[in-house]
């Protein structure tokens, strides 16, 4: 247990990050007051957009779009602030759902795939990974919904149209989705 320097709560090691210059190996502010201070420089020093505003920002995606389709897409759900570690929705039953968005990326040059940086989380109960097709279009191709202990061991997860059978069990309806990103792209 460590007192975080920005709050002043008593948490977890676990909610610090690494430091090798300190004492104990952990930084002084926990990973939330650390992230809010982090996006305040951004934005105040640096003079970068918040994400909602700024669409070649890498978060936006999954971030902005991803978590407005999780709204439309489950009932009572409990959004986390922005950083929370390993889940970023409780649904109704209380389970931890991560969100995972990615664009068609072509492998080489040539095969095109989805990549879903899972990075190892056993929070998470399970993931909703969604692929679209470009950032631009907000066009969600396909959607799943994956048991955390199927995916938590993983460092990423890719998804090409050659192995997309493979991950049938698991397929969500992709009709909600598309409504939703047609909403969201009238209101832009």
């Amino acid at each position: 247990m460590k007192h975080c320097s920005k709050c002043g709560e008593k948490k977890d090691l676990s909610e610090f990050r690494k430091d090798k210059s300190t004492k104990d190996m952990h930084g002084s502010a926990c990973r939330m007051c650390h992230n809010v201070a982090a996006i305040k420089y951004r934005r105040e020093v640096m003079g970068c957009l918040p994400m909602s505003e700024n669409k070649e920002c890498p978060p936006y995606l999954g971030v902005v779009i991803a978590e407005r389709l999780v709204n439309h897409l489950f009932k009572d759900v409990v959004r986390m602030p922005y950083g929370n570690i390993g889940f970023d929705f409780i649904c109704a039953n209380d389970k931890k759902i991560d969100v995972k968005s990615a664009c068609v990326t072509l492998n080489h040059g040539k095969t095109p795939y989805w990549q879903f940086m899972i990075r190892k989380n056993t929070t998470a109960d399970f993931f909703l990974l969604l692929a679209f097709n470009n950032r631009s279009d907000l066009e969600p191709l396909h959607q799943w919904l994956v048991p955390g202990y199927k995916f938590n061991k993983l460092v990423c997860a890719s998804v090409a149209p050659s192995t997309i059978d493979k991950w049938d069990e698991w397929r969500q309806p992709i009709g909600p989705a598309i409504a939703c990103c047609n909403i969201l792209r009238k209101d832009e």
